[in-house]
Formats: C-alpha cells, sequence, structure tokens
C-alpha cells in the first residue's frame, strides 16, 4: 500500500505562527514542493474552528506565540481528535521544548532556524503515514459496513425462511441441549402436552395416550430427526384430536448437540377424511409456499429431481411448473462440472441445518441471475428432501 505523488501533493496543510515573515517563507518552500492545498494563519485561537472544519492532513505549528502558545493548540485539538491521531508538525527554537513536545501529542519538530530542505522532507514523510492512516482508518469503516449489511441480510434472510416454516405449520418449537424450551410459537408446549394450561379442571383436560407421549419422549432423546410423528389425545367432550410433530436436532460447527426445534400441526381432519384426496396440511404448505416472493424448489435425493416449486420459483427460472417437475438442479445451473449429488450428501452429512449461499440461476431461455440460495435437508418416509429458497439479487449485489 503507497501512496501516490498526486495524493501527497492534494494533501490540506495549514500553517500556523505568529510571524508573518516565517508563514510567507514555509508557505513559499511548500509552494515549490508543488502542495496546492496550503492554509496560513497568525491566530493560534482559530486553529481547533479551521482544523474542525476542513480535517487538515498536516499541521506545522509554532510553540512560541504569545497570546497562545503551540502547547495550548494541541490541548484544543486534542478535544476534536479524541484518542485519535494527532497531525502536528511542531517548530521551535528551543532543544529543551522538543520532548515536551511529543510528549504532548506532536509527530514530528523542526528546529529553527529550518533549512527548506529538510522542512520538504520531514512534510513528506509525515504526509505519507498520515494519509496511509487515513486509507486504512477508511478501508476498516468500510469492512465494519460491509460486515454490518451481510449480517444483516442474513437475519432478514433466516427470518424469510422461517417465516416460511411457520407459516406452513400450526407451531414452531426450538429447545436447548437442556430439553429447556428457547423458542415457541402458537400452542406449541400444549400441542406437545408439555404445557396444559394451570389452574384448570383436571376432568377438562385432555387426557394423552401415554404410549404416544412416550415414544415421542423417546425420539426427542435419540437426538435424531424424525418425521410426521402422530399422536392422539381426548378431548374433555369425547372427541379424538390428532397431532403431528416433525423435530430435528440442532448441532454447532464442532458437531455437539445444541438441542431440537420442529413443527407440528393439528391432522385431525386429515385422520378423519382418510383416503379422500383433500389434505389441509398439504394445501396449507402449498399456499404458503405460492404466497411468498422468493423461490421454492423440493429436490428428492433419490430421484435427483424437483418434486415440487412455487409460483415464484417458475417466475425466476423461466419454466412451468411441470416442466420444472421433469428436471433437477443441473438445470438451473451455471457450472456443468457441479456434483449436485456430492453437494446434497454434503448437506445431510454436515447436520448443520440451513445453510446459505450465493449462486447463478440458469433461466428458460439462457439468461443468467445472480440469487442467493439457502438450503435445507429433511428426511422422508422413503428418502431425504431438499428445500431450496431462492432469492434473487439486486444487479448492484
Amino acid at each position: 500500500m503507497t501512496v501516490t505523488d498526486d495524493e501527497l501533493l492534494a494533501a490540506k496543510i495549514l500553517v500556523v505562527d505568529d510571524q508573518p515573515a516565517n508563514l510567507e517563507l514555509l508557505a513559499h518552500a511548500l509552494a515549490m514542493a508543488g502542495y496546492t492545498d496550503v492554509t496560513t494563519t497568525t491566530k493560534p485561537r482559530e486553529v481547533a474552528g479551521l482544523y474542525r472544519a476542513h480535517r487538515h492532513d498536516l499541521i506545522l505549528l509554532d510553540l512560541q506565540m504569545p497570546d497562545m502558545d503551540g502547547f495550548q493548540v494541541m490541548e484544543g485539538l486534542k478535544e476534536i481528535e479524541r484518542g485519535g491521531y494527532l497531525p502536528v508538525l511542531v517548530i521551535t527554537a528551543q532543544p529543551s521544548q522538543k520532548l515536551r513536545a511529543l510528549q504532548a501529542g506532536a509527530k514530528d519538530f523542526i528546529s529553527k532556524p529550518f533549512d527548506v530542505l529538510e522542512v520538504q522532507t520531514r512534510i513528506r514523510n509525515m504526509l505519507e503515514v498520515r494519509l496511509l492512516y487515513k486509507r486504512i482508518e477508511a478501508s476498516k469503516r468500510q469492512l465494519e459496513q460491509i460486515v454490518l449489511e451481510r449480517t444483516a441480510e442474513l437475519r432478514e434472510s433466516e427470518a424469510r425462511f422461517r417465516g416460511l416454516v411457520e407459516l406452513a405449520s400450526d407451531w414452531y418449537w426450538e429447545q436447548d441441549e437442556h430439553g429447556k424450551f428457547t423458542r415457541v410459537s402458537g400452542p406449541a408446549l400444549e400441542m406437545l402436552g408439555l404445557g396444559e394450561a394451570t389452574g384448570a379442571d383436571s376432568d377438562a383436560r385432555p387426557r394423552w395416550n401415554e404410549a404416544d407421549r412416550a415414544m415421542l419422549g423417546e425420539k426427542l432423546a435419540t437426538r435424531k430427526p424424525f418425521l410426521d410423528f402422530v399422536y392422539r389425545r381426548v378431548n374433555a367432550d369425547g372427541s379424538e384430536q390428532f397431532l403431528q410433530t416433525s423435530g430435528e436436532p440442532k448441532f454447532d460447527e464442532a458437531g455437539r448437540f445444541r438441542g431440537y426445534r420442529g413443527i407440528g400441526m393439528d391432522v385431525t381432519g386429515r385422520m378423519a377424511a382418510s383416503g379422500q384426496v383433500a389434505d389441509k396440511a398439504l394445501r396449507r404448505f402449498r399456499d404458503a409456499m405460492d404466497t411468498t416472493t422468493q423461490g421454492v424448489f423440493l429436490l428428492d435425493r433419490a430421484s435427483m429431481r424437483f418434486v415440487d416449486a412455487n409460483a415464484a420459483a417458475c417466475r425466476l427460472s423461466g419454466y412451468r411448473r411441470e416442466q420444472l417437475l421433469e428436471l433437477g438442479p443441473a438445470a438451473l445451473s451455471d457450472d456443468p462440472g457441479r456434483d449436485h449429488e456430492a453437494d446434497f450428501d454434503q448437506l445431510i452429512a454436515s447436520g448443520a441445518g440451513d445453510i446459505s449461499r450465493p449462486g447463478t440461476l440458469v433461466r428458460s431461455d439462457g439468461a443468467r441471475i445472480k440469487v442467493e440460495i439457502q438450503q435445507h435437508a429433511s428426511p422422508t418416509s422413503d428418502g431425504w428432501l431438499r428445500v431450496d429458497v431462492v432469492r434473487e439479487l439486486d444487479p448492484g449485489n
């Protein structure tokens, strides 16, 4: 990382001396060296205001001035640059003041009477350091801003994905490695048989099928994923209610178990209408998928074909739904050598839950669009299913 001559010569310099002759001499030396942005003042009390307005890259400061000496000027500058870099090069005829000036925050000094070549050399050296420091600070702020923006995007993406999951279920739950519930939405605790309303008459409470509830407890204890586990309870009016829940364990990057998360729904209507085509849960999932503005692709591991896609997925890809069901991820990828089966297997093996990555989607007309892809793999009764939630990125991203 270097500073160009153009950057050095365009640096903002402020010269402070109560003697007009000294100001004229220094200004002339700077002009002869090619510096183009030089301000001078004989009034030390104006320095703080000038610096606050223009943020000079270098201040040439005489220490011995009658109204307000250079040390007082530096104290005023410290109030502006709290804990920051003080770009001051002091000018003094007193050798005893050099150490005090450096201790007060000055970065270098020039002795009077001064040599013009020495002045130009020290100014150039100080400006190189100052401009590099400012460039590093700007890069640091830019990096911090990028991190903040990416973190916000990831949080927004996670919120969208969770919203889709919650739309497709009646309740959502999470628990830590000790079995304590850390997040619930809807009547999760009641539906899991873990949190009936306190104080309710025991005769009015639902009666759980204890065998079913024991099996649910066993599934949670195994720390393995389970899908569409159906269990029953008998309500106070004698009616039987069927509930369904799915859950998966959470593991950190080191493979340590961190709890469970899952969804559930009331499937009483579906169980009562067994054998009929209508399926309330599937209709709800279909409606949820088609109302989201993001593309949702469901991929079957065994066939490596899409088994479902929502309306937004069709708009993004340019294919009709029936066309997509004949295709797999290779048809939408811009990387002909990519091993999509290996990608799927790696997602299953990682056990890390949801992953997010940028990518390029190839439309049916050959156009390529930049997208963000969030993926999640879940076991089914006959294999694995991957949910790809795809969001088109703005052209500037």
